[in-house]
């Protein structure tokens, strides 16, 4: 083994399926909020601003996962923290206009898991986008959100579980240093 193997970047998160769906997520929220929410509306500038931070933290918590799994707990916590907070922006949008939320029973709502479950690009949902209806295309976002919130919540444990097996940065490098050492008086 390498003893430099210790703070080698992760794969880039332009592979995680969360960020792919993060990404989705972020421009049919512009899209919406282009015909939906008034510029001038604050509501407009939190959605757009909630929905862009669940994408850049995990930009942000996957490029510093080499050097700090501390760090990139913290930003996927954020990231899922504003996905949280755009989802119940979208739940007011629904509630105060009398849009139905559709339950896990709702005879459509198996069909769109599915789709979201299937699909990460973003192309596909701005395609399909223009033509939802409101009711439609709101619980699209908030079967999406859900989806990208769980898979934040397993790429949290996967890095806990990852520390628990090789430790931290300090750990690692002090394990690499040891072994380095110890193959050199040999």
């Amino acid at each position: 083994m390498n003893p430099t193997d210790f703070a080698r970047p992760k794969t880039s998160y332009r592979k995680l399926h969360a960020f792919l769906k993060a990404e989705a997520i972020y421009d049919l929220t512009y899209y919406f909020l282009q015909g939906h929410i008034a510029k001038s509306d604050r509501t407009y500038d939190q959605m757009l601003q909630a929905a862009r931070s669940g994408k850049q933290n995990i930009v942000e918590g996957r490029s510093d996962a080499a050097s700090s799994a501390e760090m990139e707990i913290k930003l996927y916590g954020v990231a899922r923290g504003s996905l949280h907070e755009l989802l119940n922006d979208y739940e007011d949008y629904m509630r105060t206009r009398c849009i139905e939320i559709w339950t896990a029973m709702h005879p459509r709502a198996k069909r769109l898991r599915n789709v979201c479950a299937e699909n990460n690009d973003t192309a596909f949902y701005i395609g399909l986008a223009p033509r939802l209806n409101d009711e439609e295309f709101c619980n699209l976002m908030l079967t999406l959100i859900h989806h990208t919130i769980s898979m934040i919540g397993k790429m949290i444990d996967l890095v806990k579980q990852d520390f628990l097996n090789k430790g931290g940065i300090k750990e690692q490098m002090y394990r690499a240093g040891i072994n380095y050492r110890n193959t050199e008086n040999k």
